[in-house]
């Protein structure tokens, strides 16, 4: 005889068969609460991509340590990123030559399959929601030198040389979501106005010549 069996629709939870205890209601109560409530790993995923898509938030969050090379293909180093509201661990990166005699930006994108990195002559994204990796200089035939891109919710130390206004890149590749002035020093570091962020620098105003802070971006 065969045995019909109710998948719960959520989570495909099997309720137990019946006339074999006198508990299947039991049971059966317990699997529905949990087909409606418990949460899985791909679950947790799909909500920090949708917060992270939300807030606005890209960049990367460990890894992809860039390093000069003898050719025009800068060393790149695994990791983790967030682009375009998801976040990737995109394996053997693959950055692509770099612009020869030249100082290029370089960012990642998930639709641009099969090679997601590309360079630009500007510190701009060509999408909303690309992911800036970092500054790379090159001559005629090898790299140069690198600068890192600013991680997801990095630190920025800053120590003005004279009072007034200043600025300082904030390596993000896009305008901070937000920014925290977190003073180390006596003194005082405060934002300029009306312009204290762009998609490039921070601008700041110093009480006095030396004074330290730490800038938290994200």
């Amino acid at each position: 005889m065969a045995i019909t069996r109710t998948v719960l629709p959520r989570k495909g939870l099997v309720q137990p068969q019946h006339g074999i205890t006198q508990y299947e209601s039991d049971m059966d109560a317990n699997l529905s609460i949990l087909d409606a409530n418990v949460a899985y790993m791909s679950d947790l995923a799909s909500v920090v991509d949708t917060l992270v898509g939300d807030i606005g938030l890209n960049g990367v969050v460990a890894g992809f340590q860039l390093s000069p090379s003898n050719t025009l293909y800068p060393a790149l180093t695994n990791g983790v990123l967030y682009a375009n509201g998801s976040r990737y661990a995109p394996a053997g990166p693959n950055t692509g030559a770099a612009p020869a005699n030249a100082t290029s930006y370089l960012f990642y994108q998930e639709e641009n399959w099969p090679n997601s990195y590309y360079y630009r002559a500007v510190p701009t994204s060509l999408n909303p929601g690309d992911a800036f990796i970092g500054i790379v200089v090159a001559n005629d035939t090898q790299v140069t030198g690198v600068t890192q891109a600013m991680t997801v919710f990095g630190q920025i130390p800053v120590t003005p040389t004279t009072p007034g206004n200043f600025t300082v890149p904030h390596l993000l590749g896009r305008v901070p979501v937000g920014a925290h002035i977190r003073m180390t020093s006596a003194g005082a570091i405060w934002w300029q106005q009306p312009t204290d962020v762009d998609g490039v620098n921070l601008y700041l105003v110093a009480s006095d010549a030396g004074v330290t802070a730490k800038v938290q971006v994200w």
